[in-house]
């Protein structure tokens, strides 16, 4: 009978594997939320008490770092709003909404769509359609109960909000209560006309 080789347990490397991987993405997302796209991978290995190239095992470049980020990002907008979704008044939980997403912006330039705008990964592609359906849900669900306008999208909330955050970023505003009150104004364009 021939004997059998067991390979050793590969567990503890590909947990310690994915531990530093998440290490990198919460440092990127702390030097992205400073810095934009400025931010190199030095720091950010720095941050995350790897090496440049624990990075690069990982992520074979800036642009797929990039995208984790913002793959975690739209996971946190998707939750927020799927946890909307859930909520009786659902003109409050738009307002809410919409508001939390702009207050989460004022210190976090990984939340504005701008970071990842021009990465047309598979795994971000995926992870912005999630996000959309999720919106697309609460804006219906919204104009079904009369308490948005009867002709407001998903895909007009999507451009409103990147439109107030790369003004706002532009001019260096990081007052949360600034992004919040832009967030209102937001959320009031899609309100019903009262009759």
């Amino acid at each position: 009978m021939a004997s059998v080789v067991v390979p050793s347990p590969a567990l503890p490397r590909r947990a310690d594997a994915l531990r530093n991987r998440q290490r990198v993405i919460t440092a990127a997302a702390e030097v992205f939320a400073v810095k934009g796209m400025d931010a190199g991978v030095p720091e950010i290995a720095a941050r995350a008490g790897v090496g440049k190239a624990t990075v690069y095992r990982s992520f074979p470049s800036k642009e797929h770092l990039v995208a984790a980020v913002a793959c975690e990002r739209l996971a946190w907008i998707t939750g927020v709003t799927t946890e909307a979704l859930l909520r009786d008044d659902p003109g409050a939980a738009f307002l809410d909404v919409v508001t939390a997403i702009a207050e989460q912006q004022a210190t976090d330039c990984a939340v504005a769509g701008s970071l990842a705008a021009d990465i047309h990964l598979p795994e971000l592609e995926s992870a912005r359609a999630t996000t959309h359906a999720a919106l697309a849900a609460l804006v219906d669900r919204g104009r079904e109960a009369g308490a948005l306008r009867a002709d407001a999208t998903a895909e007009e909330l999507r451009v409103l909000i990147t439109g107030v955050a790369q003004v706002l970023r532009a001019g260096g505003e990081r007052d949360p209560a600034v992004w919040r009150r832009y967030g209102r104004l937001v959320a009031d364009a899609f309100r019903a006309p009262q009759r």
